[in-house]
């Protein structure tokens, strides 16, 4: 990646993964030393609408981004370590798993900093290792705990030995490992739909547990704002005024 920006690096990443995935049934391609991907769920939505199922995350970089307590700490010590995960699904496209291995991502924090809100309860600790709902605790020596406690730290910490042990070091924001199968080889294209809608369609048939609406699929709430928002994004004034002060900055 060259130190530089990741997500031309990520998107040629998940192109060669797929032409020797294709050729070869499977592929394992390490990308080292990139700056910041952007969202993975992007890139793992394109392939899995071609017929693969990728896996990715990233790790490495835990001594500038000490974020994450790990579980059962008080401070700060592991990046968010994000894994995406694409396969074909139904009718209604394929299912994308894209989350930070953190109970929220950062940037949840620098917005709530920045829009003067609270953070979700039971996400974030302060210094002396409390739970808090104060985004500038995070600031002040505070941490973000781990996604499903022990669970989400064991995928943090496999994340950190990949990108760190395995692929490391790295000089800017991390490494990752993308995996990438042709599902085809396992099934033909029509019976793995078939297959896949009527597992997830038992699954949307379940009755809501008080407070939801419907039982969600992963990738779908996405999709659905996409088509819903028609290309338009909402940006917070906040966030915008940033943007051209930079903009003024740079061009002044």
């Amino acid at each position: 990646g060259g130190g530089g920006i990741g997500i031309p690096a990520m998107h040629l990443a998940y192109q060669h993964g797929m032409q020797i995935a294709q050729a070869s049934g499977i592929s394992a391609l390490a990308i080292r030393n990139v700056g910041h991907t952007g969202r993975h769920g992007a890139f793992a939505d394109i392939a899995a609408d071609k017929g693969f199922l990728t896996i990715c995350m990233g790790g490495g970089n835990r001594k500038k981004w000490r974020q994450v307590a790990p579980y059962g700490g008080a401070k700060g010590m592991l990046p968010t370590n994000p894994w995406c995960i694409g396969i074909p699904g139904g009718g209604r496209g394929p299912v994308i798993l894209d989350f930070a291995t953190s109970k929220i991502a950062g940037g949840w924090i620098y917005a709530a900093q920045s829009a003067g809100a609270l953070l979700p309860e039971g996400c974030v600790i302060d210094a002396e290792g409390n739970p808090t709902r104060d985004p500038e605790d995070y600031f002040n020596g505070g941490a973000i705990l781990p996604a499903g406690g022990h669970k989400g730290y064991a995928l943090a910490l496999v994340a950190e030995l990949i990108g760190e042990a395995m692929l490391g070091p790295s000089t800017t924001e991390g490494n990752w490992l993308l995996i990438t199968l042709d599902a085809h080889r396992m099934r033909e294209s029509s019976a793995l739909s078939q297959a896949a809608e009527e597992v997830l369609e038992e699954l949307r048939c379940c009755p809501p547990a008080p407070g939801y609406e419907s039982v969600e699929i992963p990738g779908e709430r996405e999709r659905e704002y996409r088509e819903k928002s028609a290309g338009i994004v909402s940006i917070p004034k906040e966030t915008w005024d940033q943007i051209t002060d930079l903009h003024d900055s740079l061009m002044s």
